[in-house]
């Protein structure tokens, strides 16, 4: 987990289950969601708060950060 949150911008739709890219601090990450919400979709451009960092993916939840 990180101290303060962190937040990174969807680059390629996140669904449940797959690996997804995400840009964070001026770099593309994997990311998958944190939760196992089957019908969570996140779209390029949304917002996501980014919990920790597990290997090289982010563990990601979707935000209302702009």
């Amino acid at each position: 987990m990180f101290p303060e949150p962190n937040y990174g911008t969807v680059d390629k739709a996140i669904v449940q289950g797959r690996l997804w890219r995400v840009k964070f601090n001026g770099s593309y990450w994997f990311a998958k969601l944190y939760y196992a919400d089957r019908h969570t979709v996140l779209m390029p451009g949304d917002s996501v708060e980014i919990l920790a960092i597990q290997g090289i993916t982010l563990l990601v939840l979707p935000c209302h950060h702009t």
